[in-house]
């Protein structure tokens, strides 16, 4: 095991030696077609990226949806003149809310309101519409919120980075164009 570690280090000691004083190879069209390992890589970066993107936009629509559905609820206990008919559209925007799968500290503050709604469903006329409101809001609409500003806030880190990272792009880029032009001015000094 240990002549094969020294044999895989001594193999890397002599490629790293070799690609250093070997002279540079010239572009082929099918690299040119390609890239540069460096370019593939970024494309494969940017790739995954807008992959990871599209996942978190998902996400982020769904937790909206959530958000939307659990004011619905709410605005729908505002009106107590017909309580049957406000419990059971809070009720049904409730349960749309939970159908979409939230986060798991929403999805315990849906699932003790939907109980509580539930319960007030069997008797409406009774139902104490501010208490079921203030439920709505601290365990399911409150953490419905804090998860759109979590989201809010990862979006605008994401977005940081990634004028970060075309600022370094450009930069790069000026440098290639500079390499370009001095080995272009150097040939025309040639002639």
């Amino acid at each position: 095991m240990r002549s094969h570690t020294v044999a895989l280090i001594v193999c890397l000691f002599a490629a790293n030696v070799y690609a250093q004083t070997r002279p540079p190879n010239r572009p082929r069209v099918e690299a040119q077609q390609r890239g540069t390992p460096q370019t593939v890589a970024a494309e494969g970066a940017v790739k995954e990226a807008s992959e990871d993107l599209a996942e978190f936009r998902r996400v982020a629509a769904r937790d909206i949806a959530i958000l939307m559905h659990l004011r619905a609820a709410d605005a729908a206990m505002a009106d107590a003149m017909q309580p049957s008919n406000a419990i059971q559209k809070a009720f049904e925007e409730v349960d749309t809310a939970k159908s979409l799968g939230p986060d798991f500290y929403v999805m315990q503050g849906v699932i003790k309101v939907k109980a509580e709604l539930e319960e007030a469903r069997r008797s409406p006329v009774t139902a104490d519409f501010g208490r079921l409101r203030t439920l709505l809001r601290e365990h399911a609409l409150g953490p419905a919120s804090r998860v759109a500003v979590r989201n809010a806030l990862h979006l605008e880190e994401e977005t940081a980075a990634w004028l970060r990272v075309q600022d370094m792009i450009s930069a790069h880029l000026r440098t290639l164009t500079d390499i370009a032009g001095d080995s272009l001015r150097a040939t025309e000094t040639e002639r």
